[in-house]
């Protein structure tokens, strides 16, 4: 008969340490760094948010207080005409500015596709040499009005010809056009001119054509 003999003993094996604690100090280490990169991060952002804040509020402070400044040292009786002009130009300016906020906010400026395709047909007809400095659209889109520069005076036509293939300019009359030649004045010693040194400035007029009365389309049949 055979005997076995068993010499497994539990006690002789070695546990296993899944985590120990100089492990887990450094993971939470990392954790914590992370942490705090990232809380850096946001706190560098919002006080940068908080600096522009304060520097366009200072700088509208200083321009409301320069106005009572000009205001109070120059009376109505003995101002200047040329500064009580400027002051009216700009609060009919302000006023224009409010009224045409308060219509884009109502939804009330009659137009209800607003000006976005007007500013898409200028951008698409893009001619080399020519660049607007000025556009101006009214009366929900039934004035325009525009004034840009050229390198040469032939680029005006070639110009309007390709503005004229859009559907904004479609039933428009050009009412006013005025060219005028312009020149820089000499750039200043190593500095390179702030413009072409001659150019052309054009501006025109072209509101939408009224439709003829009824009554005249039957006399004309």
């Amino acid at each position: 008969m055979s005997q076995q003999i068993n010499l497994f003993n539990p006690l002789l094996l070695q546990p296993k340490k899944y985590f120990s604690a100089l492990t887990m100090v450094q993971t939470l280490g990392i954790l914590l760094g992370a942490l705090l990169a990232v809380y850096g991060a946001l706190a560098y952002q919002t006080r940068q948010l908080e600096r522009r804040a304060a520097t366009g509020e200072a700088q509208a402070n200083a321009d409301r207080d320069r106005l009572m400044a000009l205001t109070k040292q120059f009376s109505p009786e003995g101002r200047s005409n040329l500064l009580a002009e400027q002051v009216a130009n700009a609060e009919r300016e302000v006023d224009a500015r409010s009224r045409l906020l308060d219509s884009i906010r109502l939804g009330d400026l009659g137009n209800t596709e607003g000006f976005s395709r007007f500013l898409t047909a200028f951008a698409r007809q893009s001619v080399p040499g020519v660049w607007l400095t000025g556009l101006t659209i009214a009366a929900g889109g039934q004035e325009l009005s525009m004034r840009g520069r050229a390198l040469h005076p032939d680029l005006v036509p070639q110009y309007l010809r390709a503005l004229n293939r859009e559907e904004v300019m479609r039933g428009r009359s050009v009412t006013e056009l005025k060219i005028a030649a312009q020149e820089t004045p000499a750039a200043a010693a190593g500095k390179a001119p702030a413009a072409p040194a001659r150019f052309v400035e054009f501006s025109l007029r072209a509101p939408q054509k009224a439709a003829e009365p009824l009554a005249a389309k039957k006399g004309a049949k």
